[in-house]
């Protein structure tokens, strides 16, 4: 790693450490790497170390990463998770409002469809009435036309 990626990599971890996401480096993971090395010093022949040493690096920064990567992760989800009950509350008063919308719906359509009924049956009631009293009219006008024929040839007939 070079200056700019380790500057790089210190200030991001004071940012993380400042903004609560990852807590407090007090040894810097630097006891771990110094007991390692220590080890692989007093185990290792010779032409093997530098290999080690490379290894022992890698591997420590790879562990360091991760439990940085999951401390954030923790810290993030404890901040998101009242979030994430506020959008299920939301969720659930959306959809109960949604029924009760369609619950509404249909009563306004079934409602309708009662009106609807009762004046069709409104209508075919008065049309009847109304072929009633025409047909009544009719049989009335037809006695009168023939009353007045009657009578018409009763005054014009043979004595009038």
């Amino acid at each position: 790693m070079n200056k700019d990626s380790l500057a790089t990599a210190a200030q991001a971890r004071e940012y993380l450490e400042k903004e609560g996401y990852a807590p407090l480096d007090v040894q810097g993971g630097k006891a771990k790497l110094s007991y390692m090395l220590l080890l692989l010093l007093h185990a290792a022949p010779p032409s093997i170390l530098p290999k080690g040493i490379r290894a022992v690096t890698t591997l420590l920064e790879c562990e360091e990463t991760t439990c940085t990567a999951e401390a954030v992760a923790a810290t993030i989800m404890h901040k998101i998770d009242p979030a994430l009950e506020s959008m299920e509350k939301a969720a659930d008063q959306a959809q109960g409002a949604a029924s009760d919308t369609r619950m509404a719906v249909d009563c306004m359509y079934r409602t309708g469809e009662d009106t609807r009924d009762e004046l069709q049956k409104g209508v075919e009631a008065a049309s009847e009435e109304i072929q009633r009293a025409t047909k009544c009219l009719k049989a009335k006008v037809s006695k009168l036309i023939e009353n007045t024929a009657t009578a018409s040839n009763e005054v014009s007939g043979p004595g009038g």
